[in-house]
Formats: C-alpha cells, sequence, structure tokens
C-alpha cells in the first residue's frame, strides 16, 4: 500500500470514518510505534508483562492521538503523537512498578529514575520539534513543497529511512534523496532566516 497522503490529509479522513486513509497512517507510523513500544518492554520486561501489552498500550495511545490532536496549535502530529504514546506507556510503567515493588525490590527500578532518562532522550528531539517557532516553520514548509517533495521530507521527519521511503512511494531511491535534500536546503534557508530575525 502506497502512502500518499500527508498526515493532516488522513487524519481528516480518519476522522470521516475513511477506512483506507486509517490503514495508511497506521502503516505509516506502525514502525514507530513499536519502537517505542520496545524502548519501554525492554526497560521494564521483568515485571511479567509481555511485548503485546506493551504495544497494545502505545496503540491505544496512537488511536486517542488522531483524536484528539488539534491542527490549530501549529503542532506537528509526528511530535504530538509521539508524545502521547510515550506518555501513556510511561504511565503503564508506573502502574505495573507500583504493582510489583511491594512484591519484590530486587528487580524493582525507580520510576523517577526512568522519568530522568526519558527526558534525557528527548532533549535532541525538543532542539527542534518542541520548539512552537520552529515547528510553526517546518508545518509551512511541508504545505508549501510539491506533493511528493512534502511526502517524502515528512516520512523522514517520521524516521523512515530512504530505501523504506522509496518503496512506500513506489519511486526510486535516488530521487527520495534528492528531493529531501531539496527540501532540507529550503529548511536551511528559512532556519537562517528565522534565527537572523531574532538575533
Amino acid at each position: 500500500m502506497n502512502y500518499k497522503q500527508n498526515d493532516y490529509e488522513l487524519i481528516y479522513m480518519v476522522r470521516e470514518n475513511d477506512e483506507v486513509s486509517q490503514d495508511l497512517l497506521y502503516e505509516k507510523y506502525l514502525p514507530i510505534i513499536k519502537n517505542l513500544a520496545s524502548e519501554f518492554y525492554q526497560k521494564y520486561n521483568s515485571y511479567g508483562y509481555d511485548f503485546d501489552d506493551f504495544f497494545q498500550e502505545a496503540l491505544i495511545a496512537f488511536q486517542k492521538s488522531i483524536i484528539n490532536f488539534n491542527e490549530e496549535k501549529e503542532t506537528l502530529f509526528y511530535t504530538f503523537t509521539v508524545l502521547c504514546i510515550r506518555r501513556a506507556l510511561l504511565s503503564f510503567c508506573r502502574n505495573i512498578s507500583n504493582k510489583t515493588k511491594n512484591v519484590s525490590n530486587n528487580n524493582y527500578v525507580s520510576i523517577e529514575e526512568y522519568d530522568n532518562i526519558f527526558l534525557d532522550q528527548k532533549a535532541d528531539i525538543e532542539m527542534i520539534s518542541n520548539d512552537y517557532e520552529i515547528e510553526k516553520i517546518l508545518k509551512e514548509l511541508i504545505i508549501s513543497l510539491p506533493f511528493e517533495n512534502s511526502c517524502i521530507f515528512e516520512l523522514r521527519l517520521n524516521g523512515f529511512s530512504y530505501r523504506e521511503i522509496s518503496i512506500l512511494l513506489d519511486i526510486p531511491t535516488s530521487t527520495v534523496e534528492f528531493k529531501n535534500r531539496s527540501a532540507k536546503r529550503k529548511l536551511e534557508q528559512l532556519l537562517n532566516v528565522f534565527y537572523k530575525e531574532t538575533i
């Protein structure tokens, strides 16, 4: 199934109960959902819960993020849904940690300690995507790009490799690389203007 629409179009169609759009959005974000579930599972797999439990929590959070996402707040859906999934998984880990810490303290990991790790891991992303003005620039860039270029750039933002994008969009990898470089140059120009204006 080829990915030919950006997040905002897909979300709109999902809210209109379009099953094809729902499948496309799920297919696009499945690797991200799995990666986040795996990250927390590896940290808390000693509590008797398997990967499917973590994946189910992540999937529910993803579905809720589609419903709760507000385009008017100028936030990228990718940033919003990742934050929603992380919060849900952190809450899930906090609950299972509280259930098991009184049973055995040998394998207990402080949830406060994990909070710090969680914040450290987000730091690099937040340098770009959690800044309101930068997010606004990214969103405006995606909207302004030719359709295929915007798809490529948004997929790269969502962590897809050139090869994965090539398969999803059914275009050569060389085309993906070229168009992504073009989008990055435009982003650099916009950021240069932004930082000059803020000095």
